[in-house]
């Protein structure tokens, strides 16, 4: 091999995006451990229908957008979108830099709305996603019509539905900032609606927030299957299932935007008294969630490598489907016992827990750890430390599932027995992170898909 060629081998071995994940593996992690300072999650946060903790909202946006930019960097290289322009790419490595950044340190001093120079960082780290979001967007649908693959078509519109979720929290904050302001905008489209802007505000938060969620673990569950499809046709169980997360994908987005512009909201179905499953939670529960977990299943049962992580994808999201789904749905047909936010209901501290657990838990934590199985897959120098990864990262997300189940079902007592299961399986995830991040930051021959790319510039 030539001079020159050595040259380009090592940058590509250590290339700027892999500093970068590695840089937001760090920052994710450090928020992670910050948010514990912020807010204990078993004792202060409130239920369902409590009113929004402004400053812990604020400070979530900085982990979320972060996740979304990280993700996003990897599904950018997984898809070979954009391959024939660095300027996508560029763009959203960049813009990943500047939102994790902008949202990361605007998050931790966002306490209230008078904070203007957090409150703007925040503001500019918003407008960084937006460009993310679009540049991944396109990529990933001229990708789709390349390849004409259902995990790129699906990754494609999670991508864009992201985007209208943030622009739905684009038009909350503005409200939640200024109010009833311009009144010909916000009063008047409000009324115009047949709604008070008050509800308007309301409407979009939910739908904000839901569509994000739903997008954010559509795209995750996509993007772990082009890692294992590139070269292949996929089998029919995979293939079933990303067609119902498409599906639910496209349909949650409907919902939720007409939800978020409109008086109109998913019904409950199977309603029984203050008992029913909301249309939404069905939507999501039922195909992207359940479709997701189809698809990996069947990625699981086939005959390809690195069954760890094929296997371990499909256990994250069985953890997910069983924490929102199951009990998710099970509790909502107990709204009686269960309250939806009314503290003089009978388990009305159960599902205070369950509101924090299913939240951070589940659509924080759960995605995030599918999101470094990636990164280890795509980045990770090291075979054996990467298998070491995956197992520490699995091994603390059951730990911590078990301890959450303890905590809603059976004690809430400060401090017990739930609080230490969990907390333990928190600590596991903690050194299975550490792990990756040491795995993925080695500039050693790569042993995950970036070997292709290392042996093609030999």
């Amino acid at each position: 091999m030539a001079k020159d060629d050595n040259s380009e081998l090592r940058d590509l071995l250590w290339s700027p995006e892999k500093r970068v994940v590695v840089g937001l593996m760090v920052w994710l992690l450090l928020l992670a451990l910050g948010s514990a300072f912020v807010s204990s999650p078993f004792q202060t946060e409130p239920s369902a229908a409590a009113n929004i903790n402004y400053a812990h909202t604020m400070y979530l946006h900085g982990l979320l957008i972060s996740l979304v930019g990280f993700l996003s960097l990897v599904a950018m290289d997984v898809f070979r979108a954009g391959h024939n322009s660095r300027t996508l790419h560029q763009l959203i490595l960049w813009g990943t830099l500047g939102a994790a950044l902008f949202s990361g340190l605007g998050g931790i001093f966002d306490h209230v709305l008078a904070d203007v120079v957090p409150l703007w960082m925040q503001i500019i780290s918003f407008f960084f996603l937006d460009e993310i979001l679009i540049s991944l967007s396109i990529a990933l649908f001229f990708r789709a019509a390349d390849t004409r693959k259902i995990w790129t078509w699906t990754a494609a519109f999670a991508a864009l539905s992201a985007f209208f979720a943030a622009v739905m929290g684009h038009i909350a904050g503005w409200i939640l900032e200024f109010g009833d302001w311009p009144r010909y905008f916000v009063g008047g489209y409000a009324t115009m609606a047949g709604m008070k802007w008050q509800d308007w505000l309301a409407n979009l938060i939910g739908s904000h927030s839901h569509d994000m969620v739903t997008a954010v673990i559509a795209l995750t569950v996509a993007t772990t299957v082009a890692a294992f499809g590139l070269e292949r046709q996929g089998g029919r169980l995979t293939k079933f299932g990303l067609w119902l997360v498409a599906f639910g994908t496209i349909a949650a987005a409907f919902v939720y935007v007409v939800g978020g512009f409109s008086p109109a909201q998913p019904p409950a179905l199977f309603a029984h008294g203050a008992n029913g499953l909301a249309g939404d939670d069905a939507i999501t529960g039922i195909f992207v969630m359940g479709g997701g977990l189809l698809a990996l299943v069947g990625l699981g049962l086939e005959a390809l490598p690195d069954a760890i992580h094929r296997w371990g994808a499909a256990f994250v999201t069985a953890m997910l489907f069983f924490t929102v789904v199951g009990f998710g749905y099970y509790i909502e047909f107990h709204t009686n016992l269960y309250g939806a936010g009314d503290p003089a209901a009978p388990r009305a501290a159960a599902d205070a827990v369950f509101t924090w657990f299913h939240q951070d838990f589940a659509f924080f934590l759960l995605p995030a750890i599918m999101t470094i199985m990636l990164a280890l897959k795509w980045l990770a120098n090291d075979a054996k430390l990467r298998r070491q990864a995956n197992w520490a990262l699995l091994g603390g997300t059951f730990v911590s599932f078990v301890g959450g189940m303890l905590y809603i079902f059976v004690s809430q007592a400060s401090g017990g027995i739930s609080f230490i299961v969990t907390s333990a399986g928190f600590a596991v995830i903690l050194v299975g992170t550490l792990l990756a991040i040491w795995s993925i930051a080695g500039r050693g021959a790569p042993t995950g898909a970036l070997s292709r790319a290392v042996k093609k510039s030999a």
